[in-house]
């Protein structure tokens, strides 16, 4: 078969190509059907390969520019970014988060198992050894000796202005989200530490306060914010678990490109918890300290925030999950993610 001929036979499936790319550049992907999707992305690839033989056959100049100019065309729209609506951040919370957590979820029940570890360690040492709680915790010893009462724990959250005790507390809950998160760097050893220090706080303070007859005040009082920071601090520790897992164990990846693939998604998960840090720090601002509400009142809107997350994780975004896997083509079309 000559140029020529060649050209002929194979002009109509460029001219389908081109219309295809016209139509996709002109109503999105939602304006194309899934097997116009299959047909556009098939042809593209048709259409490369033609190239490649035109050029080995010295076909006329004039149609490998025009052969060339149709494929870069197919290229961008197959290949290329897909555009950020404004509906990409609505989407992120309603289906992508729930989604990559429920993935990840592995990670989030090993960082569980930590922090329990050692809330378990805190409780039990607190009441024999102070000293070993507060050396773990770089504090002081005396916060876990002397008398504990429920009522002087809850002033701990009356004494400053609810706004300033929100805004501190939400600050500080996010960075020690992102803290969990980052560290996961250090082969997650980092990670590890924070869920050790936090997990061995609050058992710590459980057990002194168990020691003397309150650990009831004592847990209707955490609830009321805890449950639901507690619970975004862990979830954030998962994802520093996550990255460490992949400087760990990188498969057949290089652990720079293990750690780069990962690190995105724990990324992901971590920004995802800040909707909860916000919540938890309002509780913990105005809910926890409040005196119009009876503590039961206060412990039962503390559990349903908690509850709720946790609902929300479970069946947010459920269906096809198109998100694409560790071991999928790098190079899978964006029409298809």
């Amino acid at each position: 078969m000559t140029p020529d001929e060649a050209v002929a036979a194979l002009r109509p499936k460029w001219e389908r190509l081109n219309n295809l790319v016209d139509q996709l550049h002109h109503s999105g992907a939602a304006g194309l059907g899934g097997a116009q999707v299959r047909e556009l992305i098939f042809l593209y690839r048709e259409a490369s390969a033609d190239l490649a033989r035109l050029r080995a056959l010295d076909a006329e100049p004039g149609v490998i520019r025009e052969l060339n100019r149709t494929v870069v065309r197919a290229h961008g729209q197959v290949y290329g970014r897909r555009r950020r609506s404004h509906t990409s951040l609505r989407d992120f919370f309603l289906r992508d988060f729930p989604r990559l957590f429920r993935r990840r979820w592995p990670f989030t029940a090993v960082s569980l198992a930590i922090f329990l570890a050692f809330t378990g360690l805190g409780y039990f040492s607190v009441q024999s050894n102070p000293s070993v709680v507060a050396d773990i915790l770089g504090g002081a010893e005396w916060e876990f000796r002397g008398e504990k009462t429920g009522s002087g724990f809850r002033e701990r959250f009356e004494q400053t202005p609810s706004p300033v005790l929100s805004s501190a507390v939400t600050t500080n809950n996010i960075v020690v989200a992102l803290s969990a998160f980052a560290l996961g760097v250090t082969f997650a050893a980092g990670t590890v530490y924070v869920l050790v220090v936090n997990g061995t706080m609050l058992g710590g303070f459980a057990g002194a306060y168990a020691q003397n007859h309150a650990a009831g005040d004592f847990w209707a009082t955490v609830l009321v914010h805890g449950g639901l920071e507690l619970s975004a601090i862990i979830i954030a520790g998962g994802a520093g678990l996550l990255m460490g897992y992949a400087l760990w164990c990188p498969g057949r990846r290089t652990r720079l490109r293990a750690l780069r693939d990962h690190a995105r998604e724990g990324a992901q998960i971590a920004l995802g918890l800040i909707p909860a840090f916000l919540v938890a720090g309002f509780f913990e601002g105005f809910i926890t300290p409040s005196t119009l509400l009876s503590p039961a009142v206060k412990l039962a809107l503390g559990l349903s925030a908690m509850l709720v997350f946790w609902l929300y994780l479970a069946v947010a975004g459920r269906g096809p999950d198109m998100a694409p896997t560790d071991d999928q083509d790098n190079a899978t079309p964006a029409l298809l993610r």
